[in-house]
């Protein structure tokens, strides 16, 4: 029972905690590929991705509403508008599932 005395096992986990730490530096280079695997550069996560699938909606559809609304106006259709605003936004949620529904 003296062997597993307090000091002796406080100091045996704490020679233990450095030894963890260096291994997990040996794996950081295959853990970084294995997150760019799953996570490619340039696709965002978190609260980004969300900013960022907002932001092609509403781009999508501003776009393409806006182009609708110009050649409505040109050629005297006026159903062009709700048109490209529907037409922007399916190309946007296209747009959306190529990017952030492959990983």
């Amino acid at each position: 029972m003296s062997e597993t005395s307090g000091p002796e096992r406080k100091s045996a986990g704490r020679a233990g905690g450095p030894e963890r730490k260096s291994a997990g530096r040996a794996g950081g280079p295959e853990r970084k590929r294995e997150q760019q695997r799953r996570n490619p550069p340039g696709v965002p996560e978190g609260a980004s991705a969300g900013w960022s699938i907002l932001s092609y909606m509403l781009g999508g559809m501003a776009l393409y509403g806006a182009l609708g609304w110009l050649i409505g106006r040109w050629t005297g259709i006026g159903v062009l508008f709700p048109i490209g605003m529907l037409v922007g936004l399916g190309l946007a949620i296209t747009l959306i599932i190529l990017r952030y529904g492959r990983h």
